[in-house]
């Protein structure tokens, strides 16, 4: 399959990847990546259909991760001035989530059906439409914590380093594939 995502991910440069199984949904993970977003740190909780309670609840994940059994884990790092500068962080967050929607969306069209996770909430529309119905669900990023996928257990059992630095952060994106 990885051949199918040769020509897409040549035209979307700079990014690490690898493809994997996809995560397997654990109970506890679940319910730790909930607890997480309830605590509601980015602010997007109960505010985008891409994170809880808008976003796929526990049955819906396992259905997810069962429907989509293969993943492209995809990471890239930026350089940061202020680790503490919300809105830097913003903006290189939402360039990252918007390549993985791109790489998303080329895949469709090339005939790979996929579900892309992000980190934090979906920041397609300006104003989500929540609890209204998504107005762009084929363009919907769905928090990689709402889905209960641990993300340092994870990419540590396919090899790749969770890791954070002073001056420096490393955004991590997952498409779900079949």
């Amino acid at each position: 399959m990885a051949s199918a995502w040769d020509p897409i991910l040549s035209e979307f440069g700079g990014f690490e990847y690898r493809f994997t199984d996809s995560p397997k949904h654990e109970e506890d993970a679940y319910s730790r990546g909930l607890a997480l977003c309830k605590e509601n740190r980015c602010g997007c909780y109960g505010l985008t259909w891409g994170c809880p309670p808008g976003a796929p609840g526990k049955d819906e994940v396992k259905e997810i991760l069962s429907r989509y059994p293969e993943a492209l884990v995809l990471f890239k790092k930026f350089q940061v001035s202020d680790m503490k500068d919300k809105e830097e962080f913003a903006i290189i967050s939402k360039r990252f989530q918007d390549s993985i929607r791109s790489i998303s969306l080329a895949a469709r069209s090339a005939g790979i059906d996929n579900f892309p996770l992000g980190d934090g909430g979906c920041t397609f529309c300006e104003k989500c439409s929540y609890p209204e119905p998504c107005r762009f669900p084929d363009r919907k990023v769905v928090s990689v914590s709402a889905m209960g996928i641990d993300m340092e257990t994870f990419l540590g059992s396919i090899g790749i380093e969770f890791e954070f630095r002073k001056d420096s952060i490393t955004l991590y994106g997952i498409i779900l594939f079949r």
